[in-house]
């Protein structure tokens, strides 16, 4: 069982609405001392935990947080819960409410409301922002754990991005580019010393994760410069993608595409039928979109969990789960195209093109 003394006290001290400087006051020592406590640097003398609980109005065992573990199970269920779903799914600002009113001093519950304010239209999340720059000067200050600290961070990024294209709000480009420059460098991240200590070499699962991370941050960061019309022609966009698909089918030569399988159908295929249409060939449109439905059927049809068998992922079990569980791969792609894809009236009466959405029905 794990103990998290300081951050339960901090989270009581919350809770009551207190200052670190009157705890400290009550119980004889320095604010420091309080300080040190909330930021497991140091621990409180045993002798003050009653004094502790009864500023608290809790038992020892609360304080400690014995009676936390069930609650505990439940935050990670419900977060669980809450990150499988899609950001457009209807009842997900429902899981997150029942998170928020349950735990509302929990840092992860907090960062999840912050990202959620963050997926809103512009609009919305400039009229949020005190509340998201409250959140984040509290996590930034109050909590321990780096990864959620960090998290808050780049969220808090996406808000400066938002707020620094929208007339006259204070925010400019500078300074998102200032709170960037203080995020660790890839070459500081656990993924990159995975390959380099024994008990991580010995986790197949943590090494499989570290080359998946890499793979889509390396397609992520080529696609997303080479969009640039300015610096890339559309024969090139369309060349890239082209090789992009090549290369995953070489990665991923068993057909389980794993955590990518969003990038191939929606991001590979459905792009690359967008830049067919620019260029008037339609018969390419019409080969990526199919190819597009057909592999969206079969990630539908998937069990929710399937073991990888391509080389560098031998072995390695997926869960559809982590893409969304209420995600269709066929719905969402019948979305795209009837919706957003700009296609003509012409093109989407045609009869090819409606065998293709029928078969994502």
């Amino acid at each position: 069982m794990t103990i998290n003394l300081g951050e339960s006290i901090r989270h009581l001290r919350h809770k009551k609405g207190v200052t670190q400087e009157k705890l400290a006051q009550y119980l004889g020592v320095s604010f420091q001392s309080v300080s040190k406590w909330e930021r497991a640097l140091a621990y409180p003398d045993i002798t003050l935990l009653p004094a502790i609980a009864g500023f608290f109005g809790v038992s020892t065992d609360e304080l400690l947080g014995v009676n936390r573990i069930a609650d505990e199970e439940e935050i990670l269920s419900l977060i669980e819960e809450y990150d499988n779903l899609r950001w457009d799914a209807e009842n997900k600002w429902k899981v997150l409410d029942s998170l928020r009113e349950r735990y509302p001093q929990d840092f992860r519950v907090q960062l999840r409301y912050m990202q959620r304010l963050l997926s809103q239209k512009h609009h919305d999340v400039a009229a949020c922002k005190d509340e998201i720059l409250r959140i984040y000067e509290n996590i930034t200050a109050n909590c321990t754990d780096d990864n959620i600290r960090i998290s808050a961070r780049t969220s808090y990024i996406s808000y400066l991005a938002v707020m620094s294209g929208i007339k006259d709000s204070g925010i400019t480009y500078e300074d998102m580019q200032k709170v960037i420059e203080t995020l660790p460098s890839m070459d500081n991240c656990r993924e990159s010393f995975c390959f380099y200590h024994k008990d991580f070499c010995n986790s197949t699962e943590k090494v499989h994760e570290a080359i998946e991370k890499d793979i889509f941050r390396l397609y992520d960061s080529i696609s997303g410069l080479s969009y640039d019309r300015k610096l890339f022609s559309l024969d090139y966009q369309i060349d890239l993608q082209e090789k992009a698909i090549n290369a995953l089918n070489y990665i991923y030569n068993d057909g389980n595409y794993g955590k990518m399988w969003k990038v191939v159908i929606h991001c590979c295929h459905g792009v690359l039928a967008r830049f067919y249409y620019e260029k008037g060939k339609e018969e390419k449109v019409l080969e990526h979109l199919r190819k597009a439905a057909e592999l969206s059927v079969r990630f539908d049809n998937l069990d929710r969990l399937t073991t990888m068998h391509s080389p560098l992922f031998e072995g390695r079990i997926f869960d559809k789960n982590t893409l969304g569980s209420d995600y269709s791969a066929r719905q969402v792609l019948r979305e795209y195209m009837t919706v957003h894809y700009n296609f003509s009236e012409d093109f989407k009466t045609s009869a090819e093109y409606k065998k293709i959405l029928l078969m994502l029905e």
